[in-house]
């Protein structure tokens, strides 16, 4: 099971609240009855979901929760991707040769922090930060660069 579908069976799980059936869940983001017990039990052999009824009540447990709470949407994640990209793109923006390796490994590390499962929201959030700093000291293109990565900044 793809990571996307993963992630929006959860969120959909998490509207449900207290009342959540794997069953609806499923069926609400396309998944048939097979591939949604498949996911189901694999979510509760990680410890993501517990059993709450044998008629496909479910339970999301604080992993779940934490798990939820570090995920970007799938939109959002997109379109950091997309900024990060241009942030990349841009060069070294007149920056000495440490900041720029400095601005190069954090872009990297968010890169391959938005593939994670689930993202870990301090170490975005750290990386985030860091290139903020280095688009500070770069002068009227890293204002530019900086004022499209500002939806992202906490």
């Amino acid at each position: 099971m793809d990571d996307l579908k993963r992630l929006e069976f959860l969120r959909q799980l998490a509207l449900e609240g207290d009342s959540a059936n794997m069953w609806n869940a499923g069926e609400a983001v396309g998944l048939d009855r097979a591939a949604t017990e498949a996911l189901a039990m694999d979510l509760m052999a990680q410890g993501v979901l517990e059993m709450a009824s044998l008629s496909g009540g479910v339970k999301l447990t604080a992993s779940a929760q934490s798990e939820l709470e570090g995920a970007p949407s799938p939109e959002k994640s997109a379109n950091l991707a997309s900024v990060l990209e241009g942030i990349a793109a841009a060069g070294n923006l007149g920056l000495d040769a440490a900041a720029a390796a400095n601005l190069a490994a954090d872009l990297a590390t968010l890169q391959a922090g938005l593939k994670r499962n689930p993202p870990l929201a301090p170490v975005l959030e750290s990386c985030l930060k860091a290139v903020g700093a280095a688009l500070d000291q770069a002068g009227a293109a890293g204002q530019e660069l900086k004022a499209q990565l500002m939806p992202f900044l906490k």
